[in-house]
């Protein structure tokens, strides 16, 4: 998954905070080290001395003090530990400590991330995605096929109960999230409310994000809102550039936002954009075709109708 730079670089900063406290604490520690048991400050002194007396060496052409030097730095460390055993001290309490001693706080291990970057990255991304909490209640596994109806055929599903139509669109979602990363795709859930496109939407975001995938999950008012040009934070940008960055950009209940030209033109530039970069979108509405057309424009139903996998829901308000 490819982070945004500004995902990134926030990660990177708190390695950088790691590392800079780490360092503090090891001075500290020395400084006190040092008052308290002298003859730990000289071992310290007769490494570098032996160090540089080696590299002198070397300038004048004699290997030979180079080649014994891991050895020598070796008896003064055995040393050190000593000391530092004698005084009831770690063995490595003068060495420097990290948060995570696999990629001493880089973030990487031969050129891999790090379990504890991924852990970052997967709690960074929950946390832009605006569902850390909901996604807890609503996903795949809390899913109850039993409140939909088993009784009556919907013809519309071909003949489907309702029950066994959500299991099946419920089967195909988890599907499309498992092959996210080779196919990607875009989404339209439609259906009137309480059809369940809300909850299937937060079982596909919490999917993704459980799998490493970057999403950022908004109401379609919040989403204009965030888009809306003048006077904003830098909060707010950061947020106008991930919408476009993000790996699935998630808009939910698609036509309650107040609709006019702005919007519109958004909405467009966002379909076509991201299907231009080739990121995904997944929307559900409560709007027919025939009232999106007439809300908003030929070429969004357009772009939607071609490039877009169309689920409908159907029964009855299950809130109700």
């Amino acid at each position: 998954m490819a982070l945004s730079n500004s995902q990134f670089n926030e990660i990177m900063r708190v390695y950088g905070e790691r590392q800079l406290r780490s360092y503090r604490a090891l001075r500290a520690r020395q400084e006190q080290a040092y008052r308290d048991i002298p003859e730990l400050r000289t071992l310290d002194q007769a490494i570098v001395a032996e160090s540089v007396k080696a590299a002198e060496a070397l300038r004048n052409g004699d290997r030979s003090r180079k080649e014994r030097l891991p050895e020598r730095i070796g008896e003064i460390s055995a040393e050190k530990r000593r000391v530092l055993r004698e005084h009831r001290l770690p063995e490595n309490y003068l060495e420097q400590q990290y948060s995570c001693e696999d990629c001493k706080d880089t973030g990487f291990v031969n050129g891999q991330k790090c379990h504890c970057f991924r852990a970052m990255q997967l709690r960074l991304l929950y946390r832009q995605s605006n569902v850390t909490d909901i996604v807890q209640r609503e996903n795949f596994t809390s899913f109850n096929p039993l409140i939909f109806d088993n009784r009556e055929p919907l013809p519309q599903a071909g003949g489907q109960t309702n029950r066994a139509y959500m299991e099946s669109v419920r089967k195909y979602l988890r599907s499309w999230c498992e092959n996210f990363s080779k196919q990607g795709g875009n989404l339209i859930l439609m259906g009137n409310p309480g059809t369940g496109k809300t909850f299937l939407i937060n079982c596909v975001t919490k999917e993704l994000l459980d799998r490493g995938h970057s999403v950022i999950y908004l109401s379609s008012t919040d989403l204009f809102e965030s888009l809306h040009p003048g006077g904003r934070e830098e909060q707010e940008q950061a947020l106008s550039e991930a919408i476009m960055e993000t790996e699935l950009l998630v808009i939910d209940d698609l036509g309650t936002e107040f609709v006019n030209s702005f919007t519109t033109s958004r909405l467009f530039y966002i379909i076509n954009q991201r299907m231009v970069m080739r990121r995904s979108v997944l929307i559900s509405t409560n709007l027919s075709f025939r009232t999106m057309q007439d809300s908003y424009s030929d070429r969004i139903v357009s772009r939607i109708m071609s490039d877009y996998e169309i689920i409908p829901l159907y029964g009855r308000d299950q809130r109700l």
